[in-house]
């Protein structure tokens, strides 16, 4: 009987369980070349470092198809528990752009958001997520679909996790107008 194969049943997640303080190291992040953060993860793990790539599965339809892959949650960000002199550079060079070291409180604080991302990261396997980080209320966008394509717009509201209200910069008055949150991007 494997004893790991019952724990994952209920419930274990050795992500989870990785993600905690470790003696001698603070939680940072890594910045990774464009593209690079699955290399950049791995250098990180074949050095023994305790380290986090939170990753999403991405749906696109390309001439009636559909692709799915998994992708990283945050594009060119890979977290990791280290010091200044815990790793060895060289091996991380051809995928690395900036190592970010953090005060003890900013690790501590990192290391509590990098907790609710693996909830988040988990509750995506069966639920739909979306990440729009940057598209909040006061926000400039840019329209990229739609009669209004090529159109800058700000903010307005939040309808639902699917749909925003922008106001349009185009016209004289104000115009609110109700687009998918797909259709635009923050600049």
């Amino acid at each position: 009987m494997d004893i790991r194969k019952n724990d994952k049943s209920a419930g274990h997640d050795d992500i989870l369980e990785m993600l905690r303080p470790h003696d001698g190291t603070l939680w940072m992040y890594f910045i990774s070349k464009p593209r690079c953060e699955k290399r950049l993860y791995e250098a990180l793990k074949a050095q023994n470092i305790p380290c986090y790539l939170p990753m999403i599965t991405k749906t696109t339809h390309y001439s009636q198809r559909i692709y799915t892959r998994e992708v990283a949650m945050f594009p060119n960000y890979v977290f990791a528990s280290t010091c200044s002199m815990g790793f060895d550079i060289a091996k991380l060079n051809s995928s690395l752009l900036k190592v970010c070291f953090l005060p003890e409180s900013l690790a501590a604080e990192l290391l509590a958001d990098l907790q609710i991302v693996r909830k988040y990261e988990l509750l995506a396997r069966t639920h739909k997520v979306d990440i729009y980080p940057e598209i909040v209320e006061g926000s400039s966008v840019m329209i990229k679909k739609g009669n209004f394509k090529g159109d800058y717009a700000i903010v307005e509201k939040r309808k639902n996790s699917k749909l925003i209200i922008v106001n349009l910069h185009s016209v004289e008055m104000s115009l609110h107008v109700e687009v998918p949150i797909d259709w635009v991007e923050s600049f």
